[in-house]
């Protein structure tokens, strides 16, 4: 597994949210944010920030 996809799952994972509801945050289906999480080239710099984005605002509540 690349190092970028598994960096984005350990952050999701440390800040106690499921995958689905980064997804939801994002307003995207949880298949596709699995999908982006499984192939790095798939994870662009847009979809990388769009993802630590969510978790943010989960994190701060919004």
């Amino acid at each position: 597994m690349a190092a970028a996809t598994q960096s984005i799952k350990s952050v999701i994972k440390n800040a106690s949210f499921k995958q689905w509801q980064v997804a939801k945050q994002i307003g995207i289906n949880e298949t596709t944010l699995i999908v982006w999480l499984r192939d790095e080239a798939s994870l662009d710099t847009d979809r990388k920030n769009r993802v630590l984005t969510a978790i943010k605002e989960l994190s701060n509540g919004k």
